[in-house]
């Protein structure tokens, strides 16, 4: 068992395992690709790590749960810029109960010292979210409140757009309700990063959307211990909250977990 992952959540039966174990193998196949396809990332400015944890029973309980997630982190002078790809899968006795793929990418170019502009893109893909898919850009400002050489604080701000592809189509009852959702919104985020010592470190990320449907709120903390050379343990909290999500699903999903990084 590489690690232990817990997520509380209430889920319908959806699908059969053959879908979560194939996507499983493709995801573990980009981690071994992403760990071992950057030996230089240290000349050309790329940093980053592989983060993975799971858990697997069998006998008279047949389950399966793989969450792995690679993050990059490219500086050349005033551009940085940042990418993640997320999976999270999860199969009980047949059944899938959760099945994510999200992915991101971030560019920010400092303008002065502390001023910076950026711009985001992010796919995500959660069938048990209530929509089939979910695309969301914004571009603004940012800030670099602290940018030490132990600890960084980042708060940024602006408009944007997101498409929302439901999962199932309105109800007969509902003729009007369209199976897609076109919103403006407003994005903003504050990235935390603490060195606490030279073995162990903090990251708290918080990011808020609004717009004239919801409100949505997303926090992640996580303490990271290092174990030996470029492997480390983590204890992590993601918390989302969706003002108005879609019928049947909740307005909170908390992931709890414990993983392995690998950091290159």
């Amino acid at each position: 068992m590489i690690g232990i992952a817990r997520m509380t959540r209430h889920r319908n039966e959806f699908g059969s395992a053959a879908p979560i174990r194939a996507l499983i193998l493709t995801m573990m196949l980009a981690v071994s690709v992403t760990v071992f396809s950057h030996p230089v990332a240290a000349e050309d400015g790329l940093t980053g790590e592989v983060n993975v944890g799971g858990s697997m029973a069998t006998g008279n309980t047949d389950t399966t749960r793989v969450d792995a997630e690679i993050k990059a982190r490219y500086k050349a002078g005033r551009l940085e810029d940042n990418y993640r790809l997320v999976g999270e899968f999860s199969d009980d006795n047949g059944t899938t109960t959760a099945q994510r793929i999200l992915g991101s990418v971030e560019s920010r170019f400092d303008m002065q010292e502390s001023l910076f502009v950026f711009g985001y893109l992010e796919f995500d893909d959660d069938k048990f979210s209530g929509f089939k898919y979910e695309i969301e850009g914004a571009f603004g400002a940012g800030y670099k409140v602290i940018d030490d050489d132990n600890m960084r604080l980042l708060l940024q701000a602006g408009p944007g757009y997101r498409y929302s592809k439901f999962s199932t189509p309105a109800p007969p009852a509902l003729p009007l309700v369209s199976s897609n959702e076109n919103e403006f919104l407003i994005r903003g985020s504050a990235d935390f990063e603490y060195d606490i010592t030279d073995t162990v470190s903090m990251t708290n990320a918080f990011i808020v959307t609004w717009d004239s449907s919801r409100t949505k709120i997303e926090n992640t903390t996580a303490l990271t211990s290092a174990l030996i050379g470029d492997l480390s343990t983590r204890l992590s909290v993601n918390i989302r909250y969706n003002t108005d999500p879609p019928l049947l699903t909740k307005k909170t999903d908390t992931l709890s977990k414990i993983s392995l990084v690998y950091g290159f």
